[in-house]
């Protein structure tokens, strides 16, 4: 009976503990950069640490933020990154239009 126990506690601790080891890999990661320049079907971005990174994006990548046409050279942006660099969600970062030298109203 002790030793079916065991195994019961072993099988309890093992596997859910295997399962997590998986779901840790497809967790997106989100990056902040700003963007080089694109090069096919890939965004080229230089992370604010300095790094370059080549993004895949598709038809299925969601890009926010964007007026007219793609992002251009010079725009910062926060990007969802999942397995093989994929691109899930880009969103175009605007400055703060508040940040002018005068207040609001005054001229």
């Amino acid at each position: 009976m002790a030793l079916f126990l065991a195994l019961y506690l072993v099988f309890v601790s093992v596997i859910p503990a295997a399962a997590l080891e998986g779901s840790a890999s497809t967790a997106p990661a989100a990056i902040k950069a700003d963007v080089m320049y694109w090069e096919g079907n890939e965004l080229i971005v230089k992370e604010f640490s300095g790094h370059e990174m080549r993004l895949v994006v598709t038809p299925d990548t969601k890009i926010e933020g964007v007026v007219a046409g793609r992002l251009k050279t010079g725009d910062k942006i926060v990007a969802q990154v999942g397995e093989d660099r994929r691109a899930l969600s880009i969103v175009l970062q605007v400055p703060d239009a508040g940040s002018s030298g005068s207040p609001a109203g005054v001229r």
